[in-house]
């Protein structure tokens, strides 16, 4: 058995000897091991690994690791030799998706999905649902600082579904928006346009009609949104860090720009002016925040219960 070490801190890996095989079944069908490197846990280690001890190993590997090398060999075996576990991959993903969005949750999400679009690389639902969480992903607040890259992703997977098959309206204004927040302007009319084209009543159509006229009638902006997207993340990193000053400067900045407000209006963002202002004894306006916040999402928590501390005190921080 040759093993060598390439995660010294949960993994070993071990190389199959050729025509090493798996009895797997009740009908005793034999499955044989790919001769690559497959992982296997350090701490149930034995010299001759067994049935259990190679796919739980390559099990939990592949859910941490989606992207690994050789990450479609890893899914094959799981399937061909240990489908209960691509089935428990379905029944949680499943149960994610009842999940409330944040970004744990949606990062294990993502990576289940993965390992089953390398099972089938063609699947238009998985593509699209992969598309959607990572552009989820990209909008949780505490993940803006990996926005460019997560709505970047997701924009590859949306692509890939639409070249198989016609896209659903859904996938034409997600592909329209991330295009939008990524600059891409005249691409975004295009899809908003097929979306307009084929789905004659829906939700947001009139906003959706007001924007386009507005892209073609307003000078292109300066910066698209994620540039505006990126400079809150810095602006929540200098608030851990408590600069405050620095903080406000960059979200007021912001808001003056009237373009996030406008065109993705998140209560975080509010928020975290709010605690600034705060911080900065801008009371007032910490207070006016907190109101824009509710404006937002009037179930927003953490405004409401920042609201109720400024009521009672008159400010925020202790």
């Amino acid at each position: 058995m040759e093993m060598y070490t390439l995660d010294p801190e949960e993994y070993v890996f071990w190389r199959p000897a050729p025509g090493h095989s798996l009895t797997v079944g009740p009908e005793r069908k034999e499955v044989l091991l790919p001769e690559i490197p497959l992982p296997l846990k350090k701490n149930n280690l034995t010299d001759n690994p067994g049935y259990d001890l190679i796919g739980s190993s390559i099990y939990d590997y592949l859910r941490h690791f989606p992207d690994c090398p050789n990450n479609a060999v890893y899914a094959g075996l799981l399937r061909d030799a240990y489908p209960q576990n691509i089935a428990d991959l379905g029944a949680q993903i499943m149960m994610l998706e009842h999940k409330e969005v944040d970004a744990p949750y949606l990062r294990r999400k993502i990576s289940y999905m993965k390992i089953l679009l390398l099972l089938d690389p063609e699947n238009v639902g998985l593509l699209q649902r992969l598309g959607m969480s990572c552009y989820e992903l990209a909008l949780v607040f505490s993940e803006l600082y990996e926005s460019r890259r997560n709505l970047l992703i997701a924009l590859g997977y949306l692509c890939r579904a639409e070249r198989i098959t016609s896209p659903d309206p859904q996938t034409l204004n997600l592909i329209g928006q991330i295009n939008f927040l990524l600059g891409d302007f005249p691409v975004a009319t295009r899809y908003w346009r097929l979306l307009l084209d084929h789905v004659a009543e829906f939700p947001g159509r009139q906003e959706l009609i007001g924007r386009i006229e507005r892209l073609n009638d307003e000078p292109v902006p300066d910066e698209p949104l994620i540039v505006e997207l990126e400079s809150v993340a810095v602006a929540a990193q200098l608030y851990t860090r408590r600069e405050y000053d620095e903080a406000l400067i960059g979200l007021e900045t912001i808001e003056e720009s009237g373009s996030l407000p406008r065109d993705l209006p998140m209560a975080p963002f509010y928020y975290l002016l709010a605690l600034c202002r705060d911080r900065t004894n801008d009371h007032a306006g910490a207070f006016d925040a907190l109101e824009k916040a509710l404006t937002v999402d009037p179930d927003f928590a953490p405004a409401h219960q920042a609201r109720e501390c400024f009521l009672e005190r008159g400010r925020l921080a202790e």
